[in-house]
């Protein structure tokens, strides 16, 4: 049996299972154990929003191989060859490109990501995804080759003007639609997918997944539920990526103490609710 199996993210998706994956912004072990024991089966770990850097990202794909989780990285920016290397190298199975505009942004970073004659990317058996191991190095470059996911993020005026040949493009398997960058790049403020321009930009760019069989990341981020789970489905939408831990904190803890402040009504004690600014009066 080969040490490097396929892709799992893939290999779900041709088994007709829906992928369900978290965005992880805290870098926090125990909220990537509580993923992998709670049934998600991804996990992405970014790099672009948050505090995570290089030293910390192979301990958190660590954590996530343990957790019986995907490893999915989001680097910090389309043209970062060193950093696409080495997300790769800490055991990451796919990687997220931000703010791609066209074909050519996939082709650096597959070229970033893949060993020669594939891509440019330097050799080096001393890494944690080849297992530290330079007899079966060239099993491991193999593996790379074939089962490494390069993600585009659409959230880009230019990426959904490009996106036939994004999608065209021979190392695209998926992409993400991002709602929230495309629709602020758009001048459309916070509306997200009530805005009609990003409407007929997720329209576009489902289209052409469905002509080049591209699966597409998507689903109600903020709010999921059955109904829209149900309706991302109907759309195209093949890979669930829902909730954000820092902000699913956030929703707890408003939860929690509105229901406390509701709760000691007419007790003769108070409670303020969560502040409208969402910060507390200094």
């Amino acid at each position: 049996m080969s040490a490097f199996p396929k892709n799992r993210l893939l290999q779900m998706l041709a088994d007709r299972i829906v992928p369900l994956g978290m965005q992880c912004f805290t870098g926090n072990a125990a909220l990537i154990e509580v993923l992998g024991l709670t049934g998600f089966d991804w996990v992405m770990l970014d790099a672009e929003h948050s505090g995570n850097n290089v030293r910390a990202m192979e301990e958190l794909v660590r954590t996530a191989d343990s957790a019986g989780l995907i490893p999915i990285v989001r680097v910090s920016d389309r043209h970062n060859e060193t950093e696409i290397r080495r997300a790769l190298e800490a055991g990451a199975e796919g990687l997220l490109i931000p703010m791609v505009r066209s074909a050519a942004d996939v082709t650096f970073a597959a070229n970033s990501a893949f060993f020669p004659p594939k891509g440019t990317r330097g050799i080096c058996p001393a890494i944690r995804a080849a297992n530290y191991n330079f007899r079966s190095f060239e099993e491991y470059t193999r593996w790379n080759n074939s089962e490494v996911l390069i993600i585009p993020m659409v959230e880009h005026p230019e990426a959904v003007e490009n996106i036939e040949e994004i999608c065209a493009h021979e190392d695209v398997k998926v992409l993400v639609f991002g709602a929230g960058d495309l629709c602020y790049a758009m001048g459309e403020g916070t509306q997200m997918m009530k805005s009609p321009k990003v409407q007929a930009a997720y329209r576009k760019v489902l289209e052409a997944t469905k002509r080049h069989k591209v699966a597409v990341i998507g689903g109600p981020v903020l709010d999921p539920n059955a109904q829209a789970c149900r309706k991302a489905l109907d759309d195209g939408v093949s890979i669930f990526c829902l909730g954000l831990d820092t902000l699913a904190f956030r929703r707890y803890c408003e939860q929690t103490v509105n229901e406390v402040s509701r709760g000691v009504e007419g007790s003769g004690y108070t409670r303020p609710p969560v502040p409208p600014s969402g910060f507390p009066d200094r």
